[in-house]
């Protein structure tokens, strides 16, 4: 194996030295790619030189993938290649502070994108195309993270349901911060109070009702809750807080007519 290619292999980003202005070291990498790709032609696309560059694939692919993840700026990136999937802040806001999340997120998208790349798209790769074997395998993988980030959405969304459960009244203490549960009221008092809790939730994301909820149907404490929903008791707090800070806005615009006791519920 020349000493070009097994550079390339070994190399995720550059084969050259980062002190080199960058179209020089996009042009050096090019260069050494072609080298590569000439030498798994040679070897069928198969054998040991192959299983290298297939590891480098899973290097790279774990290492930007995650990074994208952890500062969010993957959601951008995908849109910046027209790949559009629900994302709402609060996902990905999860995504960013959870590891755990990050890394099945990636295993699973590199587990389907890895092999589709090296027995369908490997070989429709050009030198002269302007983009390196790395950024011709991520641009693949981006579709691949679409779908793992569907199926994670897809888990997780479905946890925050079974949690909410079927519509109930629930009330918030603005005086006393603090969740309650209260009798069921007449028809026509639940009536105004449903209407004015919609409308404090009406922005509310699924996480957030979900919190309200698991503090009014089971009393358990926020570190409960976060165990629960499995997060921390910090999210937990910080999605009660927004609520809290909804309903305050308005009460004060006077959208909202605030009861002895009010303010939220869950749906």
């Amino acid at each position: 194996m020349s000493s070009i290619a097994t550079s390339a292999l070994t190399a995720p980003a550059f084969a050259t030295s980062p002190r080199l202005p960058a179209e020089e070291r996009a042009a050096a990498q090019r260069a050494a790619d072609r080298v590569l790709y000439e030498q798994l032609q040679m070897d069928g696309f198969e054998g040991p030189r192959f299983d290298m560059f297939k590891d480098r694939l899973w290097m790279y692919g774990w290492k930007v993938l995650r990074a994208w993840m952890r500062d969010g700026t993957i959601i951008e990136r995908c849109r910046e290649r027209k790949i559009y999937f629900p994302a709402p802040y609060t996902e990905v806001e999860e995504m960013m502070r959870r590891d755990d999340i990050r890394q099945d997120i990636a295993i699973d998208c590199l587990g389907r994108a890895v092999p589709v790349f090296l027995a369908d798209s490997l070989q429709e790769w050009k030198p002269e195309g302007g983009r390196s074997l790395n950024s011709f395998f991520l641009h693949l993988a981006l579709y691949f993270y679409r779908d793992a980030y569907r199926q994670w959405a897809g888990s997780h969304r479905q946890r925050m349901r079974e949690i909410l459960g079927p519509d109930a009244i629930s009330v918030y203490d603005s005086e006393c911060e603090e969740w309650l549960r209260v009798p069921v009221p007449s028809p026509e008092e639940q009536t105004v109070l449903q209407e004015t809790l919609d409308t404090i939730l009406a922005q509310a994301s699924m996480e957030e009702r979900a919190v309200c909820k698991a503090i009014l149907t089971t009393g358990a404490t926020q570190e409960e809750i976060a165990k629960q929903l499995g997060t921390t008791r910090k999210s937990v707090e910080r999605r009660l807080s927004k609520v809290r800070q909804r309903a305050r806005k308005l009460a004060a615009e006077g959208v909202i007519m605030t009861p002895s006791i009010s303010s939220a519920v869950t749906r």
